[in-house]
C-alpha cells in the first residue's frame, strides 16, 4: 500500500510538467509541432523558427506558467483551509479573499484604469489580503473557532460584494476582459505578475511546511490539538494567513477560479490519506494540473470565438465533486 501511494504521489507531482508541455503545443491558433518547440528550446537563436511561432510559443509559455502558479496556489490554500477549519467543503474563497480581490479590480476599472494592468494586480492583491486581515481580526478576538471565522468570512464577503455591485452599477461596462477576469482567466498574463505570485506562493508554502506538524492536529479537535502543545487558535490563524496570501496572489493574477481549491485537496486526500505534508505536495501539484488542463480545454472550446472564463470549465467537474461531498459524511 505504501509503495502504491508513493508511486501515485510521484505521478501526481509529474503531471503538471506533462500538461504544461501539452499547453505549449495546443492553442486557439492551432497546434505547434513538437519538433519546432524542441528546436526553439535547444537553439533559441535559430532562424529556422518563424517569428510568429516564437511569439505564439512565448504567449503560451506565459499563459501556462500563470495557470500552474494559480492552480498550485489554490490547491495548497484549499487543503489548508479544510484542515484548519475542519470543514471538507472549505475552499480558498471562504474567508473573503475572492470578493476582496475582485473589489480591488472593480475599483481599478471604476477609477479609470490608471497605472495599467499591474496597478490592478496590486490593488487586487492588497484588498484580498485586507479582507482576510479583517476576518482574522474578528475571528481571533471572538475565540478563533472555525465557525467564528467562517461567519466572519461570509460577513466580509457580502460587504465587499455589495460594494462591487454598487461600483459595477455605475460603470458603463466592464468589457470582455473585465468579465473574464471576474470569473477567472489566465489569458492576459504579465511576467511581473507571474513572478510576484510565484514568490508569494513560495513563501506561503515554506511557512505551511514549517507549521505542518501542528496543523495536522487541528483536524482532530482543538482540545486534542492543545493537549499536544499545538496552540490551536494561533496555529489556525497563522496557517490561514499563509493560505490566504497564496489565494490572494492567485486571484490577483487570474481572478476567482472556482472549484480547483475544493477539488484538488479532496482528490489528493482520498488518494493518499490524511498526512498533511504528503497531501500538501499532491494537492499543490494536482491544483496546477487541473488549472493547466482546464485552460487547455478553454483554448479548444474558445478557438475562433474569443476567450471564455476558466470557471466555465472547472464547474463541469467541480459541480459533481461538490455533490459527492455533500453526500459524504465525516472527515
Amino acid at each position: 500500500m505504501r509503495a502504491a501511494r508513493t508511486l501515485l504521489l510521484i505521478s501526481i507531482l509529474f503531471s503538471p510538467v506533462l500538461l504544461s508541455l501539452l499547453g505549449l503545443i495546443v492553442g486557439t491558433t492551432g497546434l505547434i509541432p513538437p519538433g519546432s518547440m524542441v528546436r526553439l528550446i535547444l537553439h533559441p537563436g535559430s532562424s529556422s523558427i518563424p517569428p510568429v511561432v516564437r511569439g505564439i510559443l512565448r504567449y503560451r509559455l506565459l499563459r501556462t506558467l500563470a495557470a500552474v502558479v494559480v492552480g498550485a496556489s489554490l490547491g495548497a490554500s484549499g487543503l489548508t483551509y479544510q484542515y484548519a477549519l475542519r470543514n471538507p467543503l472549505a475552499d480558498p474563497y471562504l474567508l473573503g479573499v475572492s470578493t476582496g480581490s475582485a473589489f480591488g479590480v472593480v475599483l481599478w476599472l471604476y477609477t479609470g484604469h490608471h497605472g495599467g494592468p499591474f496597478e490592478a494586480y496590486m490593488l487586487s492583491l492588497a484588498f484580498g489580503i485586507l479582507s482576510f486581515a479583517v476576518v482574522a481580526g474578528i475571528g481571533y478576538y471572538t475565540g478563533g473557532s472555525p465557525a467564528g471565522l467562517i461567519v466572519a468570512g461570509v460577513s466580509v464577503s457580502y460587504t465587499f460584494l455589495g460594494l462591487i455591485v454598487i461600483l459595477l452599477a455605475r460603470l458603463p461596462g466592464t468589457g470582455r476582459v473585465g468579465f473574464n477576469w471576474l470569473f477567472g482567466t489566465v489569458a492576459y498574463p504579465l511576467p511581473r505578475e507571474i513572478l510576484y505570485t510565484t514568490l508569494i506562493l513560495a513563501a506561503s508554502m515554506l511557512g505551511l511546511i514549517v507549521l505542518s506538524p501542528r496543523l495536522y492536529t487541528l483536524i482532530l479537535s482543538d482540545k486534542v490539538s492543545e493537549s499536544m502543545g499545538a496552540e490551536p487558535r494561533k496555529t489556525r490563524i497563522a496557517s490561514l494567513t499563509l493560505a490566504s496570501m497564496a489565494a490572494a496572489g492567485a486571484v490577483a493574477l487570474s481572478g476567482p477560479v472556482g472549484f480547483i481549491g475544493l477539488a484538488a485537496p479532496w482528490i489528493s486526500r482520498l488518494a493518499l490519506g490524511s498526512n498533511y505534508t504528503r497531501v500538501l505536495a499532491a494537492s499543490t501539484a494536482l491544483g496546477a494540473s487541473l488549472a493547466v488542463g482546464s485552460d487547455i480545454l478553454v483554448r479548444l472550446i474558445a478557438a475562433g470565438s474569443g476567450e471564455i472564463p476558466l470557471t466555465a470549465v472547472t464547474a463541469l467537474y467541480g459541480g459533481p465533486i461538490l455533490y459527492y461531498l455533500s453526500r459524504r459524511t465525516g472527515w
